[in-house]
């Protein structure tokens, strides 16, 4: 029996279906070659998929770094195939106690593994998923032990898009689970346009049911605001750095006195790169959601290695600069509505006097806009801007509404709904479009979500999130006021967009969709602490099943519904409720004693 047929039949065992895929395959998509040490190693397109010289050794290093993060109840799924010499590591490592799936994308690569070199009994011992994403996504969310992904980069590279592919399909099934109650600690910034979005962020949380503690800086903003007056920079500079780290300690306050399972901090949070460490130190799990145009505002690079996850409205180069100022885990999390605050309204005849118009626009004087509004006032139509900072811009005088007063956000659903074109041009400091417009503001979901119609300045990441049947873009600044032209004659025309928009907005684009995304994304990166809370592994339903070997536990665990969640401290209670005269059993008297470690650190915090 040649290796290659030696290789299948093994893996016929337990998967007869995929050792046919195997033997019908005609391989190819590796080129074999002969490491230094004579073992066989393979490249692709041109790039070594293990080592020239040892590519045992480098798989021996591999497995050894993700053995420490591997608990024995999480089944390690692992993107990127090769030669297997780090599955096979792993499995070595590991032995029959852990469970371990590796995702194949393509068959003819395994197909390559089997006829390079015997790969032993091992393989026995692993699940193959195969198949198109969906399918593969389907299988791996029907294992009932919860999963930790591990990728082998130099194999896993070349399946990038459909690696990709999967994670957002596991993240998706995962948020759509009913499971465990998460306690978040989100922290605000003291002021700016991030505020709103935190205050949004902890609605949504709380929508979905999970407990929030809301970390509210913007009660300090007088104070912070009262030392931008000093006239000596120097001493401004100093006393805004002393309070952040005030504040950042306040924060450390908080979330000690009630540790959360996650800390969500949002753009210009006031989080000092030590309070971070000390958090990680003490092994809280923190993010961020970076709400900013990183080219913009780039204080992220003094504290992209202080968190553990980052989330951010931008792609592809944002993301590779975060990972060079040491971020280990980023993702891509645009920006949403809140449906209970964006919305249509029925308004009053005297509303729609004061907000109507054919035009308008709402939004703080960028250099952009001050170039680009000038333009549009015109006796064709009624044009209104709304806002604050035109301060000097003399040409917008004639449109622009109550002084430039800053104008609230209730006021500005108003505007939005009397409003028959609303503009949305994003800032920018040159004089158009920005040429790197790639980010869609928060503007976008929030004219969509009160069935606005709108014309949106061109963003690259739009048409993944709306169609062009749901939103009117501007390619061409010197052709806005024809655009707006041409759709004034449309209203049908444009009711129909804003419908199809505000029907897409409600369905894929609220902060609780976003929330649900970004906690199943921390999930699957945390398996053993927020996934299980996700999963229901906390419930005390799903505890006592578990604890039939420790029938003390049960009556405790039973004292409330099957769905609430029980954790250490709640246990400690409801045993020191029994009296100091109760006498208890071996696993009480643990949990006690365990309760008293827990509250011994977090008084060290």
């Amino acid at each position: 029996m040649t290796v290659f047929e030696a290789n299948v039949a093994r893996i016929a065992v337990n998967n007869p279906g995929l050792a046919a895929q195997i033997r019908a395959s005609s391989g190819g998509l590796l080129e074999i070659k002969e490491s230094r040490n004579g073992m066989a190693t393979a490249t692709c397109g041109g790039r070594w998929v293990h080592s020239s010289y040892d590519p045992r050794q480098e798989a021996e290093r591999w497995a050894e770094g993700h053995l420490a993060a591997w608990q024995p109840n999480e089944t390690a799924v692992i993107l990127g195939v090769g030669l297997l010499y780090h599955v096979e590591a792993l499995c070595r490592r590991s032995g029959t106690d852990f469970r371990i799936a590796v995702v194949v994308p393509d068959v003819r690569e395994l197909h390559d593994a089997c006829r390079a070199r015997d790969l032993g009994d091992w393989i026995g011992l692993v699940r193959w998923i195969v198949g198109d994403t969906g399918e593969a996504a389907r299988a791996l969310a029907s294992f009932s032990q919860p999963l930790r992904l591990f990728t082998y980069a130099p194999a896993a590279g070349y399946h990038a898009d459909s690696h990709a592919a999967l994670e957002a399909a596991l993240r998706e099934a995962l948020a759509a689970r009913r499971g465990g109650r998460l306690h978040v600690a989100v922290v605000g910034p003291i002021y700016g346009g991030s505020l709103p979005i935190a205050r949004y962020t902890v609605s949504a949380l709380e929508q979905l049911g999970h407990r929030v503690t809301w970390i509210d800086h913007s009660f300090h903003h007088g104070s912070y605001g009262a030392m931008a007056q000093l006239s000596d920079g120097r001493h401004r500079q100093l006393l805004q750095g002393k309070f952040a780290e005030l504040l950042s300690q306040w924060s450390l306050a908080r979330v000690a006195e009630d540790p959360p399972d996650l800390i969500l901090a949002l753009a210009q949070a006031p989080l000092t790169l030590p309070a971070l460490e000390h958090l990680r130190r003490k092994k809280f799990l923190t993010s961020m959601w970076f709400v900013e145009n990183y080219r913009h505002l780039t204080y992220w690079q003094q504290v992209a290695g202080g968190y553990d996850y980052w989330f951010v409205i931008q792609q592809d180069r944002c993301q590779e600069a975060l990972r060079w100022a040491g971020a280990k885990h980023i993702e891509y999390l645009p920006m949403a509505a809140d449906p209970a605050v964006h919305r249509p309204m029925e308004l009053s005849e005297a509303e729609r006097r004061e907000f109507g118009a054919d035009v308008a626009f709402v939004g703080a004087g960028y250099a952009n806009r001050r170039a680009l509004l000038p333009r549009l006032i015109s006796p064709e139509w009624t044009f209104k801007i709304w806002g604050n900072e035109w301060e000097g811009a003399a040409a917008v005088q004639p449109a622009l509404q109550r002084g430039g007063a800053r104008v609230d956000t209730e006021t500005c659903v108003k505007i939005f709904n009397a409003t028959a074109m609303n503009l949305n041009l994003h800032s920018h400091v040159g004089t158009g479009f920005d040429p790197e417009g790639d980010f869609v503001n928060p503007r976008t979901f929030e004219l969509a979500a009160c069935r606005a119609f709108q014309l949106v300045d061109r963003r690259s990441l739009l048409p993944n999130l709306f169609d062009s049947g749901q939103m009117a873009t501007l390619t061409d600044e010197d052709g806005l006021a024809s655009c707006l032209r041409t759709w004034r004659q449309e209203p049908e025309a444009r009711r129909a967009m804003a419908q199809a928009a505000y029907d897409r907005t409600l369905r894929e684009h609220t902060y609780a969709h976003r929330m649900k995304g970004l906690l199943a994304r921390v999930g699957m990166g945390e398996p053993d602490r927020v996934g299980a809370i996700l999963r229901g592994d906390r419930q005390a339903g799903r505890l006592a099943e578990q604890s039939r070997d420790c029938p003390e536990l049960i009556p405790l665990l039973r004292q409330g519904p099957d769905t609430e969640r029980v954790e250490l401290r709640d246990l400690a209670a409801r045993i020191k409720a029994k009296g100091a005269t109760a006498t208890l059993g071996r696993e009480e008297l643990l949990i006690l004693l365990l309760d008293e470690h827990r509250a011994d650190v977090r008084d060290l915090l």
